[in-house]
């Protein structure tokens, strides 16, 4: 279905030890995909992919414009069009702060700034970059990937009524609300895996990100949490699912990257769609 989350890009401090902390926590994978040697021979940044949707990137030492300010640099949606997307966003006052040509498919997909709410999304065409990442290796789309990966990203904002209208306005994204649990007063969700939080709350207090956690859909979440508390980060909040088992937050961990867990048989539960 689109529109759908696809992919999150988190700057980080030092890909070799993020990239190993979260492969001993959640068995994640990460490489470097070849488009950006090809399109940036000289670049001295960063940037890894896996089929758990997460992307971190490192700036080099030039810096990087759009890795300024929040360490959350994309909350990355496929769309109905990112043409149309684009033209909806520029009419209403938002230019894209960077373009990515993706060549093996042959199109844009555009990344705009916190101009809007605060937050960076990225629109792109469905399967695109699935495409170009196939020129290399295999690569399932993130709906198809095996978990432990990324089921839903939450994140906040002072107006998520506002800000749902305006995504549902140029994205096509629908929400509904649905319970926080603990995490803020209000929340929106959606089955495009985009949640709203709107504070206060402990969890949200302290943040210096839009972005509250990562939530990673895993098959084994006891497991996932003695690994986690055995690297040093403890639960911040519990949430007990209806269908059985409980979901965990634990806000920041590995270089600051904020998380949650909780089991496969919760899926729509966390959605609001149960």
């Amino acid at each position: 279905m689109t529109p759908k989350f696809c992919r999150m890009a988190w700057r980080v401090d030092d890909m070799d030890d993020f990239t190993r902390r979260m492969g001993e926590l959640f068995g994640f994978s990460f490489f470097a995909p070849s488009l950006i040697a090809e399109l940036y021979p000289d670049a001295g940044f960063n940037v890894m992919f896996g089929q758990h949707g997460i992307e971190p990137i490192q700036p080099g030492p030039e810096g990087l414009a759009f890795a300024e300010g929040d360490p959350l640099i994309e909350i990355a949606i496929d769309v109905n069009g990112a043409d149309s997307v684009l033209a909806r966003m520029r009419a209403a006052g938002h230019e894209p702060i960077a373009i990515s040509h993706l060549p093996v498919p042959a199109v844009d997909e555009y990344l705009f700034g916190r101009d809007f709410h605060g937050i960076q999304f990225l629109a792109c065409d469905p399967g695109v970059n699935e495409a170009q990442v196939r020129s290399q290796l295999p690569f399932d789309a993130l709906d198809d990937a095996a978990p432990p990966k990324i089921g839903c990203v939450t994140l906040v904002s002072p107006d998520i009524d506002a800000l749902a209208a305006d995504l549902n306005r140029l994205f096509d994204m629908e929400f509904h609300a649905f319970d926080p649990a603990g995490l803020g007063t209000r929340g929106l969700s959606g089955a495009h895996r985009v949640r709203l939080i709107e504070g206060p709350s402990a969890a949200v207090a302290d943040g210096t990100s839009a972005l509250l956690s990562v939530d990673i859909i895993h098959p084994d979440v006891k497991a996932a949490r003695a690994r986690l508390e055995a690297a040093g980060f403890a639960v911040r909040d519990t949430r007990a699912l209806k269908g059985g088992g409980t979901a965990y937050h634990f806000g920041a961990t590995v270089q600051g990257f904020p998380l949650s867990i909780y089991p496969v048989t919760a899926d729509a539960e966390m959605l609001g769609i149960a």
